[in-house]
């Protein structure tokens, strides 16, 4: 009977371990994939791999194949890039439990595309930042195309064609009214027959600015008006009926005059109240701007900004939109002839 009784609890153990093992879920996932050359065909050996987020690499065996193991779920770019072949990229979405397709295949020859950073990282209250498309190639032009997923991230311009020896400034803007964690992601850049990814990573909780300036508040889009100017949001500080919000202008092409036009400039709240230029101060360092009065924009140089809003409603919780007017400008012409700024709260 006792013996009966031994083999009812082994089996009652067996049965139980196997349930376990049933009711096991898996929470990783892998990328896995194999890199061949696009004119023959043949397996690339030494292919040098980089995963983002994460940041880890890899490199090809001599079959071209290579593998990520224990992935978070979530959406990841891989870079492949060796010497005597152009740079491929692609966006991979991997799922707890399942093995992810990284199958590529790289073009011979040398790149013409350049650029001046791989990666941006928002800090602070910054919603806008710049990088440069470069063509380095000897002759010809060269053109090229910006791809972003996300809801909450947009550059401008999405395309254009760079002469030799020339470059083309992107900007890239986020809106922060619709991030609630820290994040990071890829934009990819396709030019000349390759694509390069540039890394974006944002910071929701750090509660400063760049350069130790921003001390609250946020600007949910801005609308540049030229893909040479960078605007950077710093703050915004309600006194009393009063409304300020700081913000960057640098200007990446030769040194700029501007004439703007603050008279002719306008506000809307959430309310739907509207304010009108005459009204609202506006400050290049410590001095006031009028419309008779340029402003230089020294090259690569950073001026802070301040304009602010007078008489806003008590009932407003927020300014839904600002549009800075420009009248004129030298030596070059922006594209745009106006500043935007929206949800500034």
């Amino acid at each position: 009977m006792k013996k009966l009784k031994n083999i009812f609890s082994f089996l009652i153990l067996i049965i139980t371990l196997c349930g376990c093992a049933k009711d096991e879920v898996e929470t990783r996932g892998t990328i896995y994939g194999i890199v061949n050359d696009a004119d023959n065909g043949e397996p690339v050996q030494d292919g040098h791999i980089a995963l983002n987020p994460g940041g880890k690499t890899a490199n090809t065996g001599s079959d071209g194949r290579y593998e990520f193991l224990d992935l978070e779920p979530g959406q990841y770019t891989i870079q492949i890039s060796k010497p005597g072949y152009k740079t491929n990229t692609k966006r991979i979405n991997v799922v707890a439990g399942e093995q992810a397709s990284g199958d590529m295949v790289l073009s011979r020859g040398e790149s013409r595309i350049k650029l001046s950073a791989r990666s941006l990282n928002f800090t602070g209250q910054s919603t806008s930042k710049t990088f440069t498309i470069e063509n380095i190639g000897t002759s010809g032009s060269a053109s090229w195309s910006v791809s972003v997923l996300d809801p909450w991230l947009s550059v401008t311009p999405v395309s254009g064609t760079t002469a030799s020896g020339k470059g083309s400034v992107v900007v890239v803007n986020i809106n922060r009214s619709k991030i609630t964690k820290d994040v990071t992601t890829n934009l990819i850049v396709e030019a000349d027959g390759e694509s390069i990814p540039v890394e974006v990573s944002v910071t929701t909780n750090d509660g400063g600015g760049e350069s130790g300036e921003g001390k609250g508040g946020s600007c949910g889009n801005i609308t540049s008006c030229d893909s040479k100017v960078n605007i950077s949001f710093l703050q915004c500080i309600k006194n009393g009926n009063a409304v300020e919000f700081e913000f960057t202008v640098t200007n990446s092409g030769d040194d700029w005059q501007v004439w703007f036009n603050v008279e002719k400039s306008t506000c809307v709240d959430d309310k739907g109240n509207s304010y009108q230029g005459t009204y609202m101060p506006f400050y290049v360092g410590d001095n006031k701007v009028t419309n008779g009065n340029a402003v230089t924009f020294l090259k690569n140089t950073s001026a802070k900004c301040k304009i602010v809003v007078q008489n806003v409603k008590d009932a407003a919780a927020y300014l839904k939109r600002f549009d800075l007017q420009i009248s004129s400008t030298s030596p070059w012409k922006p594209q745009l002839k106006q500043i935007t700024f929206e949800d500034i709260k």
